[in-house]
């Protein structure tokens, strides 16, 4: 039986469409607001570095966005390096909140109430779980331009997609969503859950993480509990 339409060849997939940035570009916007628009009078941090090294992160974003096309080669580097500088940023300002806390406010200089407290612990870890989904989106596998098209034979993460036949399509590939999900679930968890670390320098990654939010869980929020009237 002859059909019009023209068949598939066998193994054959359609073509995948380039990753969005509209959702990478939305997070950044969204931890950056709160960072900015908090009245300093109720902020402990993070400083100012941060919400500047993510304006400069959404800029750079913006021009991968408008270029409709796959990110130059030359401007992968400073993609890496300016989400790690990123990261570095957050991981100093969530020490400077922990020293705060246990050492105390110079002298002359009130103490952090609850309220504060609780303001700076909510920003560092809405830009921590940003932050790492950001390098792990970029990181693993040689980032989204080199998922789409020729993949490195050896992934840094193992999503369950990957792992087990029937549960996506053959040509499943991690999108931006799936590292932020797994970014928020390891300061929740403070290890893996449904997707694994597969080299060591995701492992290191996804070991800083949790380090930033057991510190700031643990000590800042003993300190609010004992702050906070009985």
């Amino acid at each position: 039986m002859s059909s019009t339409e023209p068949s598939a060849s066998p193994g054959v997939s359609k073509p995948r469409k380039p990753e969005t940035y509209f959702w990478p570009l939305l997070t950044l916007v969204i931890v950056i607001l709160p960072q900015v628009l908090v009245p300093s009078r109720l902020r402990v941090g993070p400083t100012i570095a941060v919400p500047i090294v993510e304006a400069a992160a959404v800029l750079i974003l913006l021009g991968v966005a408008a270029k409709r096309g796959p990110v130059p080669r030359a401007a992968r580097p400073l993609i890496l390096t300016l989400f790690g500088i990123l990261a570095g940023a957050n991981t100093a300002a969530a020490i400077r909140l922990v020293i705060i806390v246990m050492v105390g406010t110079p002298k002359g200089h009130p103490a952090p109430s609850a309220t504060r407290l609780l303001i700076a612990t909510g920003l560092l870890l809405a830009t921590n779980v940003v932050t790492f989904a950001l390098l792990y989106w970029q990181i693993d596998g040689g980032g989204p331009d080199a998922r789409l098209g020729t993949p490195k034979p050896y992934p840094d993460f193992q999503f369950p997609q990957t792992g087990t036949e029937g549960l996506a399509p053959p040509d499943w590939s991690p999108r931006y969503g799936d590292y932020a999900y797994l970014s928020c679930t390891n300061i929740v968890a403070f290890s893996p859950t449904d997707t694994l670390p597969l080299t060591i320098r995701v492992k290191g990654l996804m070991a800083l993480q949790s380090f930033i939010s057991l510190a700031v869980l643990v000590v800042v929020l003993a300190r609010v509990i004992n702050i906070l009237p009985s």
